[in-house]
Order: structure tokens, then C-alpha cells, then sequence
């Protein structure tokens, strides 16, 4: 094995395992939340976290774009620049912030009685963590496109287990609800923020130098609006059946039970291929900066396929085991079976499409932004238009429909990304 391809691989691996940690000691926030705080106080939780969809579209724009431009930074005043561009960034993002606060100020009161809040503390508390989120995602982009995957390991993990630890201490200690759930996962999201300064100190502490804006500014657009067109593979469909089902009909359906638990592997499955991209995207940015090749493309697409469609297939020829894995102690949860190898696959294009366009974004091309941008609104689109047909199916069939429509739109964007890296291919005269 060569020296590239081993370093790759320890990286790799080293990034998957951070994930994985990070993501599962997230996900045992929701679960510790949901016990201890009660249904009340959980969907008060969740109607706080549903801002971050917009944050973490405006957050994944920013660290896709800092990972890019220090990657291709090979000269010490082209480093200068994004020593800039970051300080700045960090100013422009408190100024905003503390503007939304002005906001959140005069209209906390509607926000309390839409969202049926028990008091304004969550709601500061929330905006605490919006803007350490932001924060943390320029962080992100300094370690990743310096390379430094240790840190960028580190500040994962400890974003990950560091809220579960400070959520559990604040709920179990002060018995604060919801409230005190976000402001522990603020307090956890703190100490991954001070990670991620450390790892980047390297190039905070360069020379100022200056920049274009404008290059920046092009950048940032089209990555915050892919962010936000990918949220909605991910995202929507729980939203859709939450509003589609009809109140009476919620015991039936039953969609925590039959659906939720299906939809959470296919999630899981992103946490093990996803990382690799991660890798991926500062090696080519830098080879493309040199004009040198890289076969990291080939390597990550490879190793995304090996350990998604495994997963896949195994997903399928045993669908109920890792419901009775992640959820032994919840037996009615694993109904959701039958869905688990639709959402295996679907999932599956969606990593494979998302190493594609890391690698277009690193070379900075964005034309295919227009194309996702396409289909996450004709996903959308399809799942409203067929709506009142789904609602009249038997509940199983009506989610396995929609999950079907998911998996097509998936593999679209799959052969999308896929057109885009050929014709830049071919644009280019070959693969750099």
C-alpha cells in the first residue's frame, strides 16, 4: 500500500470512528431527554432544535468553504487571506447573532406560545448554541483543510459526548426540562469550540493578508444552499407525515413506532461513510491549488461503496437486526423492519452523491448546486402531490411508498453528481 493510500486509510478510519462516537452520544441526548424530562418537556426540546435546520445550513456553507479555501492555500500570504476572512467571519457571525437577539427580544412571547414553551430560557439558551454552532463550523473548516484530523476527530467526539455528559449533569442536578437540555448541549458545544480554536490556532495566528471578498462570497452561497437542499433528504419526510397524518389517526399510524425507528438506521449508516468524504475534499482542494493529480476521489468513492452497500445488503437480507440492536428494549419499534432496507439504500446513494460533490466543491465548482437544489424541491413536491393518496393506504404501504420516493430521488442525485464530475471531467481534460 502506498504512502498516500495508507495515510487515507488511517484517516479514514480515524474519522468514521470520531463520527460514529460523536453522532451515538448524540443520539443518547434524545434518548436521555425523552425518559427523564417526559413527552412534554421532549417535544419541547425538539421544537427548539428545529431552528437548526437553518443553522445548520448556514454552518455546513461555512465550513465546506473554509475547508476548501485553506486547503488551497498553499503560499503563506494566500494562508494570510483566510487568516483574514476567518476573524472576520467570527466578528460578522456575533454582530448577526446579536441581532437575531434584538429580535428574539421582542418577539420571545409569540415564539413561547407557538412552540408551547414553559418559559424564555430555552429559547436564550438555543440562541447560545446557534452561535456557537456557526462558530464551530469555521473551526471545522481551518482543522479540516489543514489536515489536522486529529483535531478535527477530537472536536466531534467531544461535541458529541461532551453535550450527552453536561445535558445529563444539568437535567439530573437542577431537574431543568428542556431549558436545561439545550443549555447543556451550549455547554458541551463550548468545550468543542475550544477544540477546534486549538487546532486551528496555526492559521489564526498567521499575518493578516488580504482577500477577495467576492470569491469568498461566491463560495458561500451556493454551499449554504446545497446544505439546505440536502437537509431536506433528511429531514422532510419525518416533517411531511407529522403534518399529514391526521390527529385522529395518530395511535394507528403510530409513526415513533412504525417509521422514526427505520428512518434513524438509515441516518446511522451516513455516520460510518459520510467522514470519508471529509478527507477527501483538503487533499483534492490542495492538489488542484498545485496542479497535481490525486486518486483520492477513487479512493473514497471505493471505500464509501464497499462500507455503504455492505451495509445495505446486509440491511437487507436482515432488516429487523439492527432494529433489535439499537432499540432491544423497545420491541413494538421493530415494525419499522420492513422500511429499514429502502432507507439502507437510499441512504446509501446519498453518501456516494456526497463524495461527488465534495469533490466538485473542492475544485470550487458549483454548478451542481442548481441541479440539487432541483430535485430536493421535486422530492418535496412529489411527496405533497402524492399526499392524499399516501393518506388513504393502509399506514405500512403508505410508508413504504414514501420511502420509495425517497430512494429514487436519492439515486437521481447519485447519477446527477455523478453527470457533473464527468463533464468537469471531460472539461478538464481528466481527472486532477
Amino acid at each position: 500500500m502506498s504512502d498516500t493510500k495508507q495515510s487515507f486509510a488511517k484517516q479514514g478510519a480515524w474519522m468514521v470512528l470520531a463520527t460514529v462516537a460523536g453522532g451515538a452520544a448524540m443520539m443518547l441526548v434524545h434518548t436521555f431527554v425523552s425518559k427523564r424530562c417526559g413527552d412534554q418537556a421532549y417535544a419541547e426540546f425538539k421544537a427548539l432544535l428545529s431552528s437548526f435546520y437553518v443553522i445548520a445550513a448556514v454552518g455546513g456553507g461555512l465550513w465546506t468553504l473554509f475547508g476548501q479555501q485553506t486547503a488551497a492555500a498553499v503560499t503563506e500570504t494566500l494562508l494570510g487571506g483566510v487568516a483574514a476572512a476567518a476573524r472576520r467571519t467570527f466578528v460578522l457571525i456575533l454582530g448577526i447573532w446579536l441581532a437575531v437577539a434584538v429580535g428574539l427580544f421582542f418577539f420571545q412571547g409569540d415564539l413561547i406560545r407557538i412552540w408551547k414553551l414553559s418559559g424564555p430560557g430555552g429559547l436564550w439558551a438555543t440562541w447560545v448554541l446557534g452561535l456557537l454552532t456557526l462558530w464551530i463550523s469555521v473551526a471545522r473548516g481551518l482543522v479540516q483543510g489543514r489536515q489536522n484530523f486529529a483535531a478535527l476527530g477530537w472536536l466531534t467526539i467531544l461535541d458529541g459526548i461532551g453535550r450527552f455528559g453536561t445535558v445529563v449533569a444539568l437535567v439530573t442536578l437542577f431537574s431543568g426540562g428542556a431549558a436545561g437540555a439545550i443549555t447543556g448541549a451550549a455547554l458541551g458545544c463550548a468545550a468543542a469550540l475550544t477544540v477546534g480554536l486549538w487546532g486551528s490556532r496555526e492559521v489564526l495566528r498567521m499575518k493578516p493578508a488580504p482577500f477577495d471578498g467576492a470569491v469568498w462570497r461566491a463560495g458561500f452561497i451556493p454551499l449554504a444552499i446545497n446544505a439546505a437542499s440536502i437537509q431536506l433528504f433528511q429531514q422532510y419526510d419525518n416533517m411531511f407525515w407529522q403534518a399529514a397524518v391526521p390527529a385522529t389517526a395518530l395511535a394507528e399510524w403510530n409513526l415513533g413506532a412504525r417509521y422514526s425507528p427505520a428512518q434513524t438506521i438509515g441516518f446511522g449508516l451516513t455516520q460510518f461513510t459520510v467522514p470519508l468524504a471529509l478527507v477527501m475534499l483538503p487533499r483534492i482542494a490542495r492538489s488542484a491549488a498545485m496542479g497535481e493529480k490525486s486518486d483520492s476521489l477513487k479512493l473514497t468513492f471505493l471505500a464509501t461503496l464497499a462500507m455503504g452497500g455492505g451495509a445495505a445488503l446486509a440491511c437487507t437480507v436482515l432488516p429487523r437486526l439492527p432494529l433489535q440492536v439499537m432499540f432491544f428494549n423497545k420491541p413494538e419499534n421493530w415494525a419499522a423492519s420492513p422500511l429499514v432496507p429502502w432507507f439502507a439504500w437510499a441512504m446509501t446513494f446519498f453518501t456516494l452523491a456526497n463524495v461527488l460533490l465534495n469533490d466538485l466543491f473542492a475544485r470550487r465548482r458549483f454548478g451542481v448546486v442548481y441541479a440539487v437544489v432541483a430535485l430536493a424541491c421535486g422530492y418535496v413536491g412529489v411527496l405533497q402531490w402524492l399526499k392524499p393518496s399516501l393518506v388513504a393506504m393502509e399506514p405500512a404501504q403508505a410508508y413504504r411508498s414514501g420511502v420509495q420516493v425517497l430512494c429514487v430521488f436519492t439515486a437521481l442525485f447519485l447519477g446527477t453528481a455523478a453527470a457533473f464530475v464527468r463533464f468537469t471531467r471531460n472539461e478538464r481534460g481528466g481527472v486532477q
